[in-house]
């Protein structure tokens, strides 16, 4: 589902734990509302500057970006560079038979979708 499909409270709760995730995965703790706060700006900036990807896009991108930065910090320059990274990924391999390994749930994401299609299931 594509991020501007997501019921913007959901995508807000999404944002809240992909925060927290985030902020335990780098090893360190902030306060509740530094939480509320980045979170609720991750969701303004995906919903007007990455509508069109999807929520797992921006979990792989985060998820990418703490495994392989040099930079201990989330900002929102931080994950901007992270999803940009990201995208620019998915970008360039669109329309290839065989994609980069990191686009690897995209993949599973679709059967899931076509078989779930398929079954009638919402």
């Amino acid at each position: 589902m594509k991020i501007k499909e997501i019921e913007t409270s959901q995508l807000k709760l999404k944002c809240l734990d992909l925060i927290t995730k985030t902020f335990v995965e780098l090893g360190q703790v902030k306060d509740d509302k530094t939480l509320a706060i980045l979170a609720q700006t991750l969701s303004t900036d995906l919903l007007e500057d990455f509508p069109n990807l999807t929520f797992e896009d921006i979990q792989q991108s985060f998820r990418n970006g703490v495994r392989h930065t040099d930079t201990f910090v989330l900002n929102v320059q931080t994950y901007y560079k992270w999803i940009k990274a990201h995208r620019a990924i998915i970008w360039n391999n669109e329309g290839k038979e065989h994609t980069d390994k990191r686009l690897r749930y995209r993949n599973t994401q679709g059967k899931l979708e076509h078989i779930s299609k398929k079954l009638n299931f919402k």
